[in-house]
């Protein structure tokens, strides 16, 4: 068989096979994209219905903040009717209450009145005192609305609003309650304030939508109840339990598209989502065979005009191969000299290649030939692009070693220096450079933490209100004792212009304030000069486009080292770390930062005139009354004195820590404080030790990852308690678990607070101060 014979027959079977894999891949994709565009319209309708949602209950929300605001309800602390000591049941009237709960009275009346879906408008306080609207209501003898679950379910709830699961009234309406926690004129938590807001309209309008031929809505609440369906509405007064599996398993899967099979035997194509704020989730279904109905018909026209397009390829195939035989051989063996290996380091080699490729005749044979001249082009710019890497990240790992392996090595020295000294001021002097060297070494730790999250795409930000200045201030604090030490100049300038309050990520901000500063300390000589300056660049619609500016009289940067300023695991100069240090992440992280905060950062330098690092960043503005804290790890070089720690004598926690030597730390710390301290060696001693005098413990630093029970499992169990202040004793967790779904766990479990390992030890006492002596957060 010729090779022409032999290579027509090869196009024909690639073809053939080609065609084999269109008809596949266009039934994928045509059904693909129908699923897409049902999807697409399935999502834009759960959008519409959550947005309905949200905007039928935002007037009960304004509502019940409205109430708790009123100066008459936050004054109203032991001024309305308790029931705790009523021997009788009582019929609700206000007629002979006195006239400050009457006044509270008519107002909650006036709201109830004045929206058709309010029902009982009431509030209860922490100390079992009851107000409605309207009157009328009767109350059992010792009624305590603490006890109640709407109660409970408010009170542990960290979100500023709590809408309950709905539920169905004697008469078949649907109705859940809003509530919200509101405080008294001084500050302290008073109690709830709520109003039941009736369902009917909103189920009745999500009954009615319907979603092209065959699609209606589902929506459950956050138990698992159906609160409207749009195919089956008797399935709303059934109890989750006694639903088809069908419905069951919607309620629990999670958010996005699958099929299933419904109540009639029929495939099922179903999108959910999930309402965040109050758990509810939503479900648009469709029937699946209206799906594919659009499939079916695209796929008959792209499988009749890929099959045209094949057909006219092989013919020209056909008449190309004639061509394409002659210089097969010469294109065959320069194949055969690049699959040997030997181009990549044999110049010979590379030259007789070249010469197999000076292909002669025209047309394809020529371009084929320039094809492969360009191809062993770009293998060789791939291979010397290869090489600089890999130069890159041995440089970087030689010196991430020694940014590793010297605060480790200050570590152990300092260690043998102070077990062999009987000094106290050698002592002394080894522990602060012990202190100094794990300081270090914390940093590059977490510049490496910080790094892998942000090539892993997990690198997220978090928002409060925070003091701008005041954030600048703290950070420039700390870098200006290193400045100081140099004789350099240092200052800064804030302008006026900026709010005094702004909404962000503050410790992130002030980590790349941190690292410009001490860049800028690290590069200018003794005697030179540093300063920052921060301004609003631009500023409409509650947003503001900060500027700041880093300026030192430093070594400068050349053009061709600023190239490769802010890339991941590259210096400016290799030189630069074995002469200042460092572990090339620092402006790489800040670049990430900035431009996730919708800014840019730049620099403006020469070699020998100095640097000046500039960035900007898209911040809103912040809320009186609600500032955010700014201390971090990364910027506190607090150093408490031992004058100044306070007494806690007469107060008794309890640590529940596994780990003999974070014990011994965390009593050592604590030892000048007289505080009392019961030590528990996992969870469930901690357990333990609480259930048997309960009312002994004012506070717990409980450890996560302890063997037998963790803190997570003992928290839990601690709450479930039936004791006095087993639901109010604060519990700080005290872990080496930092990152912010850690923090979120812990809350979830019931923790009240958190403390990250290594421990500061201001921060231990911020918290004692706090939960021990109540001074607020």
């Amino acid at each position: 068989m010729s090779i022409r014979t032999r290579l027509i027959l090869t196009f024909a079977i690639g073809l053939g096979l080609a065609y084999g894999v269109i008809v596949f891949l266009v039934f994928s994709s045509t059904r693909e994209s129908a699923e897409n565009s049902f999807y697409a319209l399935a999502v834009s309708q759960l959008e519409r219905i959550e947005e309905r949602i949200n905007t039928f209950l935002e007037p009960g929300m304004m509502s019940v903040r409205y109430l708790a605001n009123l100066e008459i309800v936050r004054n109203s602390r032991g001024k309305l009717t308790s029931y705790l000591d009523t021997t009788e049941t009582t019929t609700l009237y206000y007629a002979n209450h006195p006239l400050y709960e009457r006044q509270i009275y008519d107002e909650f009346i006036r709201v109830s009145n004045s929206n058709e879906n309010y029902g009982l408008v009431f509030m209860a306080n922490d100390d079992g005192q009851y107000a409605q609207a309207p009157e009328g209501h009767i109350k059992l003898a010792g009624y305590d609305p603490r006890k109640r679950s709407w109660y409970i379910e408010a009170a542990n709830n960290n979100r500023e609003m709590t809408v309950t699961s709905p539920y169905l009234t004697t008469g078949g309406g649907m109705v859940c309650s809003i509530m919200t926690k509101t405080w008294d004129s001084d500050g302290r938590p008073l109690g709830l304030l709520g109003v039941d807001y009736s369902l009917d309209s909103l189920t009745s309008d999500l009954d009615k939508r319907r979603i092209l031929n065959t699609g209606y809505i589902v929506v459950f609440d956050a138990s698992g109840h159906i609160i409207t369906d749009g195919h089956h509405p008797e399935y709303v007064s059934m109890k989750p339990d006694e639903y088809p599996g069908f419905r069951e398993r919607i309620a629990v899967l999670p958010d996005g598209a699958f099929t299933d099979v419904g109540e009639r035997g029929i495939q099922e194509y179903i999108v959910t989502r999930t309402i965040d704020t109050l758990g509810w989730k939503l479900a648009v279904i469709f029937e699946r065979s209206e799906l594919l109905e659009s499939s079916y018909k695209l796929l008959r026209s792209l499988l009749l005009m890929s099959g045209t397009v094949l057909l006219a390829a092989f013919m020209a195939l056909t008449l190309l191969a004639r061509s394409i035989v002659r210089p097969i051989e010469a294109l065959t063996e320069t194949a055969s000299i690049i699959s040997g290996g030997e181009y990549e380091t044999s110049e010979s080699v590379r030259a007789r290649l070249y010469e197999k490729l000076d292909v002669t005749g025209q047309g394809e044979n020529r371009k084929l030939a320039q094809a492969f001249r360009s191809m062993l082009a770009t293998l060789q710019e791939r291979i010397e692009t290869a090489s600089v890497a890999n130069r890159a990240k041995s440089e970087f790992l030689a010196n991430m070693s020694h940014e590793i392996r010297t605060p480790i090595n200050a570590t152990t020295g300092m260690t043998a220096i102070a077990r062999s000294s009987r000094e106290i001021e050698r002592k002394d002097y080894c522990l602060e450079k012990i202190e100094e060297a794990s300081a270090h070494l914390l940093g590059v730790i977490n510049d490496i933490l910080d790094m892998s999250k942000i090539e892993a795409h997990k690198f997220e930000l978090s928002s409060v209100n925070f003091d701008f200045e005041k954030m600048v201030q703290k950070v420039a604090t700390v870098v200006s004792f290193k400045a100081s030490e140099k004789q350099q100049r240092f200052s800064i300038h804030v302008d006026e212009g900026i709010p005094r309050l702004l909404y962000g990520d503050d410790q992130r901000l002030a980590q790349v304030i941190a690292n410009l500063l001490a860049n800028a300390v690290k590069f200018t000589p003794e005697g030179g000069s540093i300063e920052l300056d921060a301004c609003v660049a631009q500023e409409g619609n509650g947003f503001f486009i900060i500027r700041v500016d880093v300026k030192d009289s430093g070594i400068g940067i050349t053009p061709e080292q600023q190239s490769r300023l802010f890339s991941s695991f590259a210096q400016a100069d290799g030189s630069t770390s074995r002469k200042f240090g460092g572990t090339g992440l620092g402006l790489a992280i800040s670049k990430n930062i900035i431009e996730m905060m919708g800014g840019n950062i730049w620099i403006d330098s020469a070699p020998g005139k100095g640097a000046t690092f500039s960035f900007t960043v898209r911040l809103e503005g912040g809320s009186e009354g609600q500032e955010g804290k700014t201390e971090s790890s990364q910027i506190n070089s607090s150093q408490i004195n031992s004058s100044e720690i306070e007494s806690f004598e007469g107060y008794t926690i309890l640590l529940a820590e596994d780990v003999d030597i974070n014990r011994e730390i965390v009593l050592a710390l604590l030892e000048p404080t007289s505080v009392a301290i019961d030590c528990a060696a996992n969870g469930a001693e901690a357990v333990e030790l609480f259930s048997a005098s309960p009312g002994k413990y004012d506070m717990i630093f409980m450890d996560v990852q302890m063997p037998e029970m963790d803190g997570y499992e003992a928290t839990q169990c601690i709450r479930a308690l039936d004791a006095p202040n087993a639901k109010s004793v604060p519990i700080v967790a005290m872990t080496a678990n930092v990152f912010r779904e850690d923090v979120e766990r812990c809350h979830a479990a019931g923790m009240d607070d958190h403390v990250g390992k290594p421990l500061d030890f201001g921060e231990v006492l911020s918290k004692m101060r706090r939960y021990l002596k109540y001074e607020g957060a």
